[in-house]
């Protein structure tokens, strides 16, 4: 009988964003899932506002995140949230998320935290504050590993990852507090960090389990957003997604973002067709993605030195 590993996911995204979150998570995790058998188990946060059709989704298809405790865990991954306030500990679910963290510490081998909550977990777990980007931090990114480890594999090798934030943690920041920066780039800062509480933490400022399609999407939402950027959400206006698009198509793309910028209420669906058309069909870091995530199931599964791990390619499928 195979052994199964049980992994947890914390569903905390958008509304519009939950299922393909899922989707998303289920389809790396079981491309990189190897010779594993996989269980995942899908949460969401309580204490948010959410719509109906949201909390139709969530009643259907996540248990309460207070649940975690039940499950016999080896894994967690907690997603990121659009912000709603200024300060990430009044955030509605701040105190749930905080409960997960304090009891994945010594309940779990390995948490991965994304986005915002690997921002809220280095502010609750050593007071690091993150700082705000004069310019959002938007696209696909090379990033070199700066020491040998199995995620991201040999110091000086390069893995691209999708970065969508408006925020960072400051390199120093992290070291002084005795956090291990796996990538970075000095263009684009930290990707990938990691530090032990008896739990190994995995922090990731980047998205590697985004599709080909999620930045196209999220590069229309922002240009339907326009209003909302010159009242002080951002500190510039919207604009593509770096390095994502091809390099043929950026003339007509930066044309029709200073059209929209001149009159936002000028945008339409012919516009957004645009975009669709130009959308690239495949993820140029997907092999990156399933790499890094096979290292992970091998890091909760098999807790052994990195010399003696094997990455083997046979892949079974994913249930809830």
């Amino acid at each position: 009988m195979k052994q199964v590993t049980s992994i947890g996911l914390v569903n905390n995204m958008g509304d519009e964003a939950l299922s393909v979150t899922e989707r998303q998570f289920s389809d790396l995790l079981n491309a990189a899932a190897g010779d594993r058998e996989v269980r995942l188990h899908v949460f969401a946060f309580q204490h948010r506002s959410r719509s109906p059709a949201a909390l139709r989704y969530i009643n259907t298809r996540c248990k309460p995140a207070s649940s975690i405790p039940d499950y016999k865990l080896d894994g967690l991954i907690i997603t990121g949230a659009p912000p709603q306030s200024s300060r990430l500990c009044d955030e509605s679910y701040w105190r749930e998320l905080v409960e997960i963290i304090d009891w994945a510490k010594s309940n779990t081998t390995s948490v991965i935290l994304s986005c915002l909550a690997a921002h809220a977990g280095v502010l609750h777990l050593d007071g690091i504050e993150r700082r705000r980007l004069g310019e959002k931090c938007f696209g696909v990114f090379t990033f070199t590993a700066q020491r040998d480890h199995p995620l991201v594999g040999r110091r000086g090798s390069t893995r691209v990852a999708p970065h969508a934030r408006h925020n960072e943690l400051l390199p120093s920041d992290l070291e002084y507090a005795g956090y291990d920066i796996l990538t970075s780039s000095p263009r684009h800062g930290v990707d990938v960090f990691t530090k032990s509480f008896g739990s190994l933490f995995v922090f990731l400022q980047g998205h590697p389990e985004y599709d080909a399609t999620r930045l196209a999407r999220e590069y229309r939402r922002d240009l339907g957003d326009t209003f909302r950027h010159f009242n002080g959400d951002a500190l510039r206006p919207p604009s593509a997604p770096k390095g994502y698009f091809a390099i043929e198509h950026e003339p007509e793309l930066q044309l029709l973002e200073r059209r929209v910028l001149a009159n936002p209420s000028s945008l339409t669906a012919e516009d957004l067709s645009i975009i669709d058309a130009r959308t690239p069909s495949m993820a140029i870091w997907r092999d990156d993605a399933v790499s890094f995530y096979r290292g992970w199931i091998d890091e909760i599964v098999a807790p052994i030195h990195p010399a003696l791990r094997a990455f083997p390619s046979k892949t079974f499928p994913l249930f809830n």
